[in-house]
């Protein structure tokens, strides 16, 4: 299939799971014989162009519209006097729709793909076009901002709930004019139908991912070394960060003092917690799983895919992780993950991994049986071709 594949962000670097999952969807259909052209757009403060095409260059045929990214104050004011919701102002960018434009003008595609509820806004020339669309949403935006709601200031949780009841109805409409929408989970999908009506159309298309990496091999502190990933940008991540390393943490280090937490991706800390390390977001991610360590997931937002968890079950390390990420990745207690709940929980959790190498072993093995059996990169692949299909026969009915 020729397929084009419309764009928030670069999938490389993958610096986070949402790139993550676009690297390694492209990947997979690059492998599976599909011609995949990409429009995404590149900040050149932030990112070289050049860098990123070379590393995409065999994988996809890039377009990168160079573009400087509305800043939050304007975006906020725009949102506040319109119907539109502050995410989708900020990544609604005029460059993305001409390169759109211009390229369905020049080629020609079986399918669009569109990676998130903001690019969709960015396919509409395809859609004018008369093609196919597909809209894969990573997660639903309006429950993420609905939930980060409830940790905010009186005066910010107005703005939130504002924010997510517009998001809802975007969703809802972007939704319904998808030939074809994916979720990343089938809670997501369900969520997603609740939201758009029994009429759209939504199937369930697990992320892809490989099976086996090889974990780093330069060791950490700490006995046992555990591991979070972290992201300053992303609200819903670094607040469950703090929220671990100010609550969780303590408790875990009292029972195991020779525990030690590296806290990836946020290099300097005014915090000063026994037994914290903090590690600017590693260059290659084998560095953030060592062998040996064990990876701590407290997400607590509904939605979404912990991309950190399939690396950890690739690179073969111990998941423990609170029963938000569990239910995301449909995964047991026991068998690919310990689940956790609070901070006396987690511990426990904690101390029954460090003494029991039985256990250790039996959760890494149910781990990548469950890549192999729900993420493996063919399976998803055909998945998605299945989809593909179902859209452009939609079209033809």
């Amino acid at each position: 299939m020729r397929i084009l594949l419309v764009a928030t962000k670069t999938p490389w670097p993958p610096i986070d799971g949402g790139r993550l999952v676009l690297l390694n969807t492209i990947d997979g259909l690059q492998d599976a014989g599909h011609r995949v052209t990409l429009i995404a757009p590149v900040d050149g403060r932030f990112l070289d162009s050049d860098l990123v095409r070379q590393n995409l260059e065999g994988r996809c045929e890039a377009h990168l519209p160079p573009v400087t990214t509305r800043g939050a104050l304007s975006s906020l004011l725009r949102a506040e006097v319109s119907r539109t919701p502050v995410t989708i102002i900020r990544h609604s960018l005029e460059p993305v729709r001409q390169m759109v434009e211009r390229v369905v003008a020049e080629q020609k595609f079986d399918v669009v793909h569109a990676e998130q509820q903001q690019a969709f806004a960015g396919s509409e020339p395809a859609r004018q076009a008369g093609l196919p669309v597909v809209l894969r949403a990573q997660n639903v935006e309006s429950a993420l901002w609905t939930f980060a709601a409830r940790y905010r200031s009186p005066f910010l949780k107005g703005f939130f709930r504002r924010e997510a009841a517009k998001l809802a109805l975007w969703e809802s409409g972007c939704v319904r004019q998808a030939d074809v929408t994916i979720a990343l989970t089938r809670f997501d999908a369900d969520a997603l139908r609740n939201l758009a009506g029994p009429e759209a159309r939504i199937e369930t298309v697990e992320a892809p991912f490989i099976g086996q990496l090889q974990a780093g091999q330069v060791p950490l502190d700490g006995d046992p070394a555990v591991i979070i990933l972290a992201s300053r940008k992303w609200l819903p991540n670094r607040d469950a960060v703090w929220r671990f390393v100010g609550e969780t943490w303590p408790r875990v280090h009292q029972v195991l003092p020779g525990a030690r937490l590296h806290v990836f991706g946020i290099s300097k800390s005014v915090d000063q917690s026994a037994g914290v390390l903090w590690h600017p977001a590693p260059e290659h991610s084998t560095d953030a799983f060592p062998s040996g360590a064990v990876v701590a997931i407290p997400s607590r937002h509904p939605t979404g895919v912990p991309m950190k968890c399939l690396e950890a079950w690739a690179r073969g390390l111990p998941v423990v992780a609170s029963p938000e990420a569990a239910e995301q990745l449909e995964a047991e207690d026991g068998r690919e993950m310990l689940v956790a709940s609070g901070s006396e929980h987690f511990a426990r959790a904690m101390v029954m991994l460090h003494e029991n190498p039985g256990l250790w072993d039996r959760l890494v093995d149910g781990g990548r049986e469950a890549l192999k059996k729900r993420h493996d990169s063919k399976r998803v692949v055909a998945k998605l071709e299945a989809v593909y299909r179902q859209a452009i026969e939609g079209q033809r009915v």
